[in-house]
């Protein structure tokens, strides 16, 4: 059995039939097909919502794995031999698959042509790292439409990182101008966001790289050192150990956590406004806003903002405990908590609302 029946054997039968193209039997002339087609009816796919969602799930339901060496190697052989030969079962196998992947790429592409609902482009984004980038032939063809999902802004550009960043990583895609506008991202917004976890998981990950400049990390440590001065509590702990791991990969970044010069303080040279790591002044400045979270109201908040006061750890913190933390959670973890029986207080046993004794106030309100 050839990879292309393989593939067709795992998509619904109902999902196949429910798109206008007949299915044969040969899922590539299927791919053909769908390509011609798409291009005929852009119109009516950009005003048909639901026929969006069944395109998009049926482009999720092919899988074909990640590309197989030896696939590549055979259709080069192919291609360069000047000897006729009969074809081996693989190799007929490989070239399938190679046509295959081919035609569905240029089907993805044909449906990123349309002009997508929100739900829709956003389904989309979700899912192309794992679903739609391990199918293509030719995975750096989505470049500039995740480039410009990421330029976009807003929610758009947090989804966009996932399958920006799988291009930058495992298919060397160029894209010099990232980190700057992922520091653009580091907004109160994104604290709140729906896909908050991902974004910092991520971020995380983009952040692990020892040849960052040290600009670079200093500025995206200010950054969100300087939103913890107004992040709901719920995040802090994860913004807490994530500026913390900035700090003990990069090492030469402690004078941000040790420099204590009076003046540095009371008028930081950090630049928020500046959207130029390089001239925001963030390594003049010092991470005092954390500093400042040891008189927060949450013991977990102040249990990490007192590691400033203590040598850094040398192994990173895990910032996946924190990454689906909620309000609610921390609520739960206070009220969970054992009280001792006999809890000590020390105050004075008050007998009247008002001091003054002898006005008419003291006198209606005595509670002796």
């Amino acid at each position: 059995m050839d990879a292309a029946n393989q593939v067709a054997e795992e998509i619904p039968e109902e999902l196949l039939k429910s798109l206008p193209i007949p299915y044969d039997g040969s899922l590539v002339s299927f791919f053909r097909s769908l390509k011609q087609f798409l291009p005929q009816q852009h119109k009516f796919v950009e005003e048909n919502e639901e026929y969006q969602l069944r395109l998009l799930e049926f482009l999720h339901a092919v899988k074909l794995g990640p590309r197989q060496k030896g696939a590549k190697r055979g259709a080069k052989r192919a291609l360069h031999s000047d000897v006729p030969k009969e074809k081996t079962a693989q190799e007929l196998t490989d070239n399938n698959e190679l046509e295959l992947r081919g035609q569905y790429a240029q089907v993805v592409l044909e449906v990123l042509k349309c002009e997508l609902t929100r739900k829709t482009y956003i389904k989309f984004l979700l899912h192309v790292h794992d679903r739609i980038i391990p199918n293509m032939s030719k995975p750096l063809l989505l470049a500039d439409f995740l480039i410009s999902s990421f330029r976009r802004g807003g929610l758009l550009s947090v989804l966009a990182l996932n399958g920006l960043f799988s291009l930058i990583q495992e298919h060397h895609l160029d894209f010099p101008q990232f980190y700057e506008k992922f520091y653009a991202l580091l907004t109160p917004e994104v604290l709140t966001a729906k896909y908050r976890a991902r974004f910092f998981y991520l971020a995380d990950l983009f952040m692990s790289s020892s040849h960052i400049p040290q600009y670079t990390v200093a500025a995206v440590a200010k950054r969100l050192s300087r939103l913890s001065l107004t992040a709901p509590a719920d995040s802090l702990p994860l913004l807490l150990t994530f500026t913390f791991n900035l700090i003990i990969r990069h090492p030469s970044l402690l004078a941000l956590i040790h420099r204590t010069d009076s003046e540095d303080i009371l008028v930081d040279p950090y630049v928020l406004s500046d959207p130029d790591m390089q001239t925001c002044r963030a390594l003049d400045s010092s991470l005092w806003e954390l500093k400042s979270l040891k008189s927060h109201y949450n013991e977990e908040v102040v249990k990490y903002a007192l590691t400033l006061e203590d040598k850094l750890p040398t192994t990173e913190f895990d910032i996946t405990e924190h990454l689906e933390t909620d309000t609610q959670e921390m609520i739960d973890a206070v009220l969970g908590k054992e009280l001792p029986e006999n809890q000590p207080v020390k105050g004075n046993t008050n007998t009247a609302l008002f001091d003054v004794k002898s006005s008419c106030f003291g006198a209606l309100w005595d509670l002796s």
